[in-house]
Formats: structure tokens, sequence, C-alpha cells
């Protein structure tokens, strides 16, 4: 069996939710709280160019695109997440469901999402002794 293989859909298919924040300080709040809370496995951003009509002008702005990655039986209380959140009066959220994704990366996410353990920074992790390095001392 391939590891890029199409399998089953389900519930724990991944699927992308997108939306658009004003500042890249709200795009890493949004994202650090949907994957504290396990809404979503990651978010990935970036800054966009947009134009578009609000209250009849027509406006071209810097904005912060934002990508989370989560599975389908996630993305509504990911969604919900974000509307309760979000500055904008009408934020566009979107979901896109995927054709395939490969095995170990889905069992990954499933496996991480299910976890009931609290996250840890990085800085926290580096803070962390060894516990090779400690039983060597012994």
């Amino acid at each position: 069996m391939s590891l890029y293989q199409k399998i089953e859909k389900g519930e724990e298919d991944i699927v992308f939710v997108y939306t658009i924040c004003a500042s890249i300080e709200e795009a890493r709040e949004l994202g650090y709280s949907c994957i504290e809370e396990k809404h979503a496995i990651s978010m990935d951003y970036w800054i966009i160019n947009s134009i578009y009509p609000w209250q009849g002008v027509i406006n071209e702005v810097d904005q912060y695109l934002l990508m989370f990655s989560t599975q389908k039986n996630k993305s509504g209380e990911l969604i919900k997440h974000i509307e309760s959140v979000h500055t904008y009066k009408v934020p566009m959220i979107a979901r896109c469901s995927t054709d395939m994704t490969n095995i170990p990366y889905q069992l990954w996410v499933a496996d991480t999402l299910k976890n009931s353990e609290k996250y840890i920074t990085e800085k926290e992790a580096h803070q962390k002794p060894d516990i090779n390095s400690l039983n060597k001392l012994k």
C-alpha cells in the first residue's frame, strides 16, 4: 500500500479553513488560540493585497490570509471560535475539503488532536531537563 494512497472519506479527513485578518498580531493570536484549543493542527499565514467594496467604497489594503489545517469533525468548532474572536464585522471564513492526504500525516493529525495533554512553547521545551542527561549524572 502506498503512503499516498487515497483512503475512504470520513470525519477525520483533513480540511482547510481560510480566513483573513487585518494585522499580523491578530493572525498570530488567532493561530495560537485555535491550536492551543486543539481546533486545528496548524495555521499558515501570509500577507496579501486585497481589493473589495465596503460600504460603497472600493478599498485596497494589505491583509493576512490564514489557512488552518484540521479534521472535518473539528472544523465546526474551529469556525465558531474564529467567528467569536474575529475583529471584522463580516469575516470571510471558508472550509475546503481535500481530495487526498498522505496517511502518515493524517494519522499524526488524528493522534495529536485526540491527545488531551496541553501544548508547551518552544521556550518551555528547551528549559525542560533532558532525562537521559540526568540519568548519566547518577
